[in-house]
Formats: C-alpha cells, structure tokens, sequence
C-alpha cells in the first residue's frame, strides 16, 4: 500500500529546500551577473548599482571578475563541470531538434519560466512547451554559451548562459540537481536581453 502522507511528506520537503535555494541563489547571481553585458562590465562592478552604505564590493570581498572566472568560486569543481556538461547537453538537443532529449534534461517536477511563455512544470507540460518552441523556430542556428557554472553543495549547482536565436537575445538561469549521479535542471528562467 502506498503511503501518501509520505510521499507528500516527501515532495513538500523538496519543494521547500528547492524554494530556500531559489530564494538565496536567484537575488544574488541578478546582483552579480545576469544584467551583466557581453564585456562583463557588472560583473566588475563597474555597471552595477552601487552597494548600500556598510557592505563591501566585490573587489572588497574577492568576488570580482578577473580575467573572466569569479574569485572565489567553485567553478572548477566536479559539480559545477557536469552542471556545465548537462545544460550544453540541453543546448545540443534543442539545436538538433530531438524533444525527447530536451525533455529528458529536466527533472520530473522541474519548472521552466522561458520569456514571454506560461510556466510550464512537470514532464509533460515541459515536453508540450518545447514542442511548441521547437515546431515554430528554427534553432538549429542558435548559438549558446554558458558563462558561469558554480556549485551550490554537493547536490546542486547553477549556471548562467546567453542564447541567441534569430534576431532576440536570452539570458537563462538554469538550476541543476545531482539525482542520482545525473544532474537535470529542475529550473530554468530566461529572460530578453536587453
């Protein structure tokens, strides 16, 4: 006999962590870097609003931009390198076109906000949304880069990429978890670049 208790137990526990880790994570990679312009001038700080009176910039804290990695992070890490592998492996299937692999990505209870479409969460809400994508443009000429992947613990990690395809820019937020032994994105945000 299923236990539904448990597994609702379960899921809100879930639901929680992953809302705590949007909520520390989001506001501070907006802050660090997704305003940020192709030269990485915000990242410097040097585009960014200035920092209320008492806390200290980032040249002042080590978190600054040098030659394009951010002090201080664990780039470099395991976590963040197959973070980094699993979002190119999602740009690879959207390119080529396969929904399977777009959706096999994502986790079962994963939430993508792309700009200008409806939330869509879940696997099959997922699956119907790229099909959508998919069938109306061509992103076999998109180009993808991804310009920061850092581990957030041991089980999860984030990543910020800049898509074009066509004529518009994105900048995308992915977070990924480590489900066992497999990192999917369990949220993807996009937004125009302006």
């Amino acid at each position: 006999m299923i236990d539904r208790r448990g597994i609702k137990a379960a899921m809100s526990k879930i639901s929680h962590r992953r809302a705590l880790l949007l909520a520390a994570v989001v506001p501070t990679l907006l802050v660090a870097g997704c305003a940020a312009s192709t030269d990485s001038q915000a990242m410097k700080g040097e585009a960014s609003p200035a920092s209320p009176t008492g806390m200290m910039s980032p040249e002042e804290t080590g978190t600054g931009m040098e030659s394009g990695t951010p002090t201080g992070s664990p780039t470099g890490t395991a976590g963040a390198a197959q973070a980094r592998s699993a979002v190119q492996g999602f740009f690879d299937a959207i390119k080529s076109g396969n929904v399977d692999k777009v959706t096999s990505s994502f986790s079962d209870d994963a939430v993508v906000a792309l700009a200008g479409k409806a939330t869509a969460t879940g696997g099959s809400a997922i699956r119907s949304l790229f099909q959508e994508q998919l069938k109306n443009k061509d992103m076999s000429k998109a180009t993808h880069t991804i310009e920061d992947s850092r581990d957030l613990g041991p089980q999860y990690a984030v990543v910020r990429a800049r898509s074009k395809q066509g004529g518009d820019a994105y900048r995308e937020l992915f977070l990924l978890a480590d489900q066992s032994g497999q990192w999917k994105i369990t949220d993807l945000m996009t937004n125009k670049a302006s």
